[in-house]
């Protein structure tokens, strides 16, 4: 049996005073190596939430941002707790700390050492929000997505899953790992690395500053495709599927127009004639109704499985709409193996993750560790006589 390779940060400790918003930049790297530390209170962190599985020790968010990582818990409002916190810094090459636990920056920065400090904060160590809680909800609106997503009729509308604490964690951890790559290669001295979520989002807004800075134009958000109406989200008989298959893809129109003739749909013929050829036209609200009409009266006895099936074998531009279900059965997945179930002994049951966001030449990724519960760690890191006088 083959040793496992050597992972790129299994010399690295991380001290954790993350909460939800920056708990996945840490997480990041514990899965390539690092020990990373959580340190929280006695009660543990308010970012746990409540529990959705009887004894898991947090909710569902909590258990996949903290997989792999140690929990320590100390009372920092006592000088012991604070002496062991200084202690846990000295020995660790970098400190990931949450905008919410900012008052523990004076501290975190007095402790001797070449280290990484990174601070992930909704709007940064200065200007006039420092300092102001935040929410994905306000982050997202204030750093601009918010505007640019839904439908161009309705109102701004949030894109779902905490995005500006990823989009924010991403940013951070790839600072980090430059950090850390300078002290270790050019022997670099300590960073203060500062993450405002509101900055990392407007810089994920593709090319809207940009068409708002050169041609003063303030760029529309454009539902769920683009005004042709053939580049839309459709409905079929279980679900959605997306369709891109304007005549500038010729084939994939061809195709599409063709499939409808041989069922013997009105479509087939309709979408024929002439004034289809017309871009301007397909863009207009009439044809874009009637689209919608052709098309989903055609996909309403198709399932998507059956409509991705056919658009495969005839060459055409469309691609299901996946349901979190729809995702943990995806074939593409499962052949590539990206859903690791990880045992959970306090919840009495496995918990399936998603896997690596990418694939190295070697099998470094790893989730060994189910999130911890409160102060897990705390005799391992610390020892048994310690915990009393830390505990408060």
């Amino acid at each position: 049996m083959s040793q496992p390779a050597d992972r790129p940060y299994d010399a690295l400790r991380i001290i954790d005073l993350t909460r939800e918003l920056s708990a996945y930049a840490t997480r990041l790297f514990a899965d390539l190596g690092a020990e990373v530390i959580r340190v929280e209170p006695i009660s543990g962190r308010a970012d746990r939430g409540e529990a959705a599985l009887p004894g898991l020790g947090g909710d569902v968010s909590y258990a996949f941002l903290n997989a792999n990582k140690k929990s320590i818990a100390l009372d920092l409002e006592s000088e012991a707790g604070r002496a062991v916190l200084v202690d846990l810094i000295a020995s660790a090459g970098a400190v990931v700390i949450d905008g919410e636990e900012a008052a523990l920056l004076p501290l975190v920065l007095s402790v001797p050492g070449a280290r990484v400090v990174t601070l992930i904060s909704h709007f940064g160590l200065d200007g006039p929000y420092a300092g102001y809680l935040g929410s994905d909800l306000v982050t997202q609106s204030l750093g601009g997505i918010t505007w640019m997503s839904g439908d161009p009729g309705s109102p701004p509308l949030r894109i779902a899953g905490g995005q500006a604490g990823f989009v924010a964690s991403l940013y951070a951890a790839t600072a980090t790992a430059l950090a850390l790559y300078d002290i270790e290669v050019n022997g670099g001295g300590a960073h203060l690395i500062d993450v405002s979520a509101q900055e990392c989002i407007a810089h994920s807004l593709q090319n809207a500053l940009q068409v708002w800075d050169l041609e003063g134009r303030i760029p529309m958000r454009g539902g769920e495709g683009t005004r042709d109406a053939t580049e839309q989200i459709f409905a079929c008989q279980d679900g959605h599927v997306f369709l891109a298959s304007p005549l500038s893809m010729p084939l994939s129109w061809k195709a599409l127009v063709d499939w409808m003739a041989e069922e013997g749909h009105p479509g087939g013929q309709r979408l024929a004639e002439l004034d289809w050829s017309d871009r301007r036209k397909r863009a207009t609200r009439a044809l874009r109704d009637e689209f919608r009409a052709l098309f989903e009266s055609f996909a309403a006895n198709k399932s998507k499985a059956e409509m991705r099936n056919q658009a495969l074998r005839r060459r055409i531009i469309m691609a299901p709409v996946s349901g979190i279900a729809d995702l943990a059965a995806d074939p593409q997945l499962v052949f590539r193996r990206y859903f690791h179930d990880l045992p959970h002994p306090a919840a009495g049951r496995a918990l399936r993750f998603p896997g690596a966001p990418y694939r190295l030449s070697e099998p470094v990724w790893r989730v060994d560790r189910p999130a911890p519960l409160v102060g897990e760690q705390s005799e391992e890191l610390l020892g048994r006589g310690a915990l009393h006088s830390i505990a408060g």
